[in-house]
This record gives structure tokens, sequence and C-alpha cells, in this order.
């Protein structure tokens, strides 16, 4: 029962910061903090906060060394969140999930081995309260916020968010950011 409520605690408090965060961004009222960050530091953060249920998966990290991005460090992990996460209610557990940092521009991309998204359903994947017909493989609820706050984050950073097929199958978010 402990456990339970956990989770639905630490679900809502992931919904209520999704929404204070989209609400900020939309008022123009969220300061943005650039810093200089090494990706591969704020990567290794995101995972931190990922929640316990990321032990039934193989998440690996890839990414090149030294690619200094400028950021809002607390934003970006808040993306990154949101797409891990995003990747662990949507796959079965045993699943692959793999990160990657490259530096073309900072590419950063999350994909999965999961069922992916079908292509009705892509074009509306970032519209606010959409959540197409998809069942989460935890039973949690999805609001349709994640995404749509995601991409929002990136805009401010003057980067883009893209979804593409992860070829045999599953997904990848793809996400750039301006070097330092």
């Amino acid at each position: 029962i402990y456990s339970d409520i956990y989770d639905d605690a630490d679900w809502l408090i992931d919904v209520v910061e999704n929404l204070l965060s989209i609400t900020r961004l939309n008022d123009g009222r969220l300061k943005i903090k650039f810093t200089d960050q090494l990706l591969d530091e704020v990567i290794t953060e995101s995972l931190r906060h990922i929640s316990r249920k990321h032990e039934d998966y193989q998440i690996d990290v890839e990414c090149e060394e030294f690619i200094l991005v400028h950021m809002d460090v607390r934003l970006i992990i808040q993306v990154l969140v949101n797409l891990i996460d995003n990747a662990i209610k949507y796959t079965l557990p045993g699943s692959k999930i793999c990160i990657r940092g490259i530096k073309k521009e900072a590419q950063i991309s999350v994909a999965d081995n999961g069922p992916g998204i079908s292509d009705e359903v892509k074009p509306h994947i970032f519209e606010m309260f959409y959540t197409g017909n998809n069942t989460i493989a935890d039973s949690h609820r999805s609001l349709g916020l994640g995404l749509s706050l995601c991409r929002s984050i990136i805009e401010a950073h003057g980067g883009t968010l893209v979804l593409t097929d992860n070829i045999p199958r599953g997904c990848m978010f793809t996400f750039t950011l301006p070097l330092s």
C-alpha cells in the first residue's frame, strides 16, 4: 500500500510541476536562467530524478565528452525526465531505453524499443492534453502535458524537439540546444 501511495504522490507532483511550468511559459513569467553546463552531467542528474520503476528497464547513456551547452539546467532536466518517464510508461518492463548526447549542435535523443507511436497520432503528440489511444504500461493516467511542456522549453532555448521512429521498433525524441 505504501508503494502505491508513494507512486501516486510522485505522479501527482510531476503533473503539478508540468502544469505550473506550462502556465509560466505561456504567460511569459518563467525566468530562464542560462548557464553553461556539461551535457553528460545534466543527463546523469536527470536520471537521479527518475522514479524507482526505472530499475526494471535497461537505460543506456551514450554522451560524447565535453559538450558544453548554454541552457537552463533545471528546465532541461525537466525535459529529460519527462521524455525518459514517457519511455518507461509506454514500454514494457525489460525494455531498452537509450539516451544519446551528440556534439552536432548539442543534440540529445531518448529512444525506446517499445510499440512506437502510430502515424495518425504523430501530428498531435505535442498538443496540450492530447493522450491518443495509448495504454500506459504501468496503468498510470496521462494528462497529455509532458510533451507539450518539453517542446515549449526547448523552443524557449532556441532549439527544436522532433519525434521519429526508432528502427526497427519504438520511438525516438530528439532535441537540439545551442552550444556554448
